[in-house]
């Protein structure tokens, strides 16, 4: 049979198309993973979407050729259904073996954590926009409400701690929970879009294994901060000093994502080393820098604008909202905290 020539240009573009989906490297999909062909227009119809490849293992590449007009490539071919018939026993074989090399499942790889506290109109809008692009992942939900409400939605693991227990012992509770290799920290009043690509963060994270947290953005809100530690004379302490929107230089490969040394509260981790540092239960309603200047020294940061997600409107909550909004009390606390615990005598937000 005779391809056209304008078909054969097209078909070998789509050749290298399809080399390169299902070429030998390290690739993570969501569960947005159903069987998705190239248009019908395209002469050689391919998978772009839920074909898996394993290593070493001949593979039936699904697809059709559809085009008719100027010859340029002739195969010994009848009919254009006798062309498919062939094109339908093609195989692709990755060449070599390599542990990774097959597609990974976000949901092997990645758990979702947040603490809530009080806020259960918002945390169940999270359920359901994080279901909408990732069914499968598990959330865990550490919960310190005084009244809790059970939830019971599939894939969720909801601990109920005792009231008022406060932000950072949740946050330890819940990542303490985690099996997995990463986790994914959220708030409870997120909302996950076509823009939170977890996937786009294990890239990160697995491209360069010496990272152990990496950021997005919220809403737009690429919060980063670097912090400076200045050692005293072993008498009176040194002084640390926390610079916001101040980065170091860009990740090899990726021009979008630079090391920093804290990030937002939109972050993905690797448990371990998280687990190392743990987040101090001692700090209760004020918290977050804190988490990174414990790391200092043991975590490598980094922060992407390229994976990002929404944040709900601010709603009424006269509830929660008298626990939101900190005394002095709570802040003197932890600056006495950090000055016992990191030996300062000095510490600075900027």
């Amino acid at each position: 049979m005779h391809l056209p020539l304008a078909c054969v240009s097209y078909w070998l573009i789509d050749l290298w198309i399809l080399i390169f989906f299902l070429s030998p490297v390290s690739r993570t999909s969501s569960i947005l993973n159903t069987l998705l062909f190239a248009p019908s227009n395209s002469p050689l119809q391919y998978p772009i979407q839920g074909f898996t490849v394993r290593p070493l293992v001949p593979t039936l590449i699904p697809g059709t050729v559809r085009c008719t007009s100027v010859q340029f490539l002739v195969l010994e071919k009848l009919s254009l259904e006798e062309l498919n018939k062939l094109l339908a026993k093609v195989t692709y074989t990755i060449p070599v073996y390599h542990i990774h090399t097959g597609d990974l499942d976000i949901s092997d790889q990645v758990t979702v954590t947040t603490k809530t506290f009080m806020r259960y109109k918002e945390l169940k809008v999270l359920i359901r926009s994080l279901r909408q692009f990732y069914k499968d992942v598990v959330l865990i939900v550490a919960d310190d409400s005084f009244t809790p409400e059970k939830i019971t939605e599939e894939n969720v693991l909801q601990y109920i701690m005792p009231g008022g227990q406060g932000w950072f012992a949740g946050r330890t509770l819940a990542v303490s929970q985690v099996t997995t290799k990463y986790f994914l920290w959220v708030d409870d009043d997120f909302l996950f879009t076509e823009k939170t690509k977890i996937e786009d963060l294990v890239k990160v994270m697995e491209a360069t294994p010496e990272l152990d947290v990496v950021g997005g953005s919220v809403s737009g809100n690429q919060f980063y901060f670097s912090i400076a530690y200045e050692e005293g004379d072993g008498d009176t302490g040194g002084c640390m000093e926390r610079k916001s929107n101040i980065k170091f230089q860009s990740l090899p490969n990726y021009p979008q994502c630079s090391i920093v040394n804290g990030v937002v509260n939109f972050f993905l981790a690797r448990t371990d080393a998280v687990n190392r540092v743990r987040f101090d239960p001692k700090l209760k309603r004020v918290a977050h820098s804190e988490f990174f200047m414990d790391g200092l020294g043991q975590l490598m940061v980094a922060s992407c604008g390229h994976v990002s997600i929404g944040h709900q409107p601010r709603g009424a909550n006269a509830q929660y909202g008298r626990f939101r909004h900190p005394g002095k009390g709570d802040v003197q606390y932890k600056l006495q905290l950090h000055y016992y615990k990191n030996h300062l005598q000095c510490l600075h937000y900027r």
